[in-house]
């Protein structure tokens, strides 16, 4: 099965690995290099960049990143070892593309680790962090109302990790990391179905007023609207894919 996407294939974030950000002369440790290389593909995947089904060479990784194959080669082994990226009969390496149920495993595996991850943010929520999830959540509705959906799900995470990261468990934050790089290609489909006209208020509004709130319970019921409210444009679009 092959889902018709509208997005640049291998589209890097920002931070991105770029060898003109090595100093120059310096000699980069193969297994540093290795794990930037893993590192960008983790948040390309994450951050909706790379599509169910699309098919990742060595190449051009290398090319895009700026690195010689072995490293890439390692990083995509790496991904595929955790489920991320899927290693075909004939050696290819592709996307993976998820059922219907697998999805709603993995999403309602989320809505679980997520809550709990919010409500232990609650408490740690200072006025600093939650101005700090307000200025990514406000640039992400800008993003969001002017079409540029990379940067809108890209900052969608931003918001979710940074409360995440309140709950000082990072244990707890990298098992959700990795649910987002396995569901992060099915981010597109949720703008095949919502009009940008009509998101607001956004289930981060309640999230924030929450945090403001101190309340834990109420953090964890917003994260799951959230999750669950977008969820349902996925479901959308791999019911007609499989159709």
């Amino acid at each position: 099965m092959k889902l018709k996407l509208s997005a640049t294939p291998l589209s890097m974030p920002p931070d991105s690995l770029s060898l003109d950000d090595a100093v120059p002369g310096e000699r980069i440790a193969h297994s540093s290099l290795s794990s930037k290389v893993y590192q960008s593909l983790r948040a390309s995947l994450a951050n909706g960049e790379l599509l169910p089904g699309q098919k990742l060479t060595g190449r051009m990784v290398s090319e895009r990143l700026g690195v010689s194959q072995t490293p890439v080669r390692e990083a995509m082994l790496q991904l595929v070892a955790e489920r991320a990226l899927t290693m075909n009969l004939n050696r290819s390496v592709t996307v993976p593309v998820l059922s219907k149920a697998q999805f709603i495993e993995l999403r309602d595996i989320r809505v679980a680790l997520e809550r709990l991850a919010s409500r232990c943010a609650a408490p740690h929520a200072s006025p600093a962090a939650i101005e700090a999830v307000e200025v990514l959540h406000q640039r992400m509705i800008a993003a969001k109302r002017a079409g540029d959906y990379p940067a809108t799900m890209r900052l969608n995470r931003e918001v979710h990790f940074a409360i995440y990261q309140l709950s000082e468990r990072p244990e707890l934050v990298a098992l959700i990391e990795s649910l987002w790089i396995r569901t992060g290609p099915y981010l597109n489909l949720i703008y095949h179905h919502v009009d940008p006209a009509a998101i607001e208020p956004h289930p981060h509004e309640g999230l924030l007023e929450a945090l403001r709130a101190g309340d834990p319970e109420a953090c964890a019921a917003a994260i799951e609207r959230d999750i669950i409210d977008g969820g349902r444009a996925i479901l959308v679009g791999l019911e007609e894919t499989a159709g």
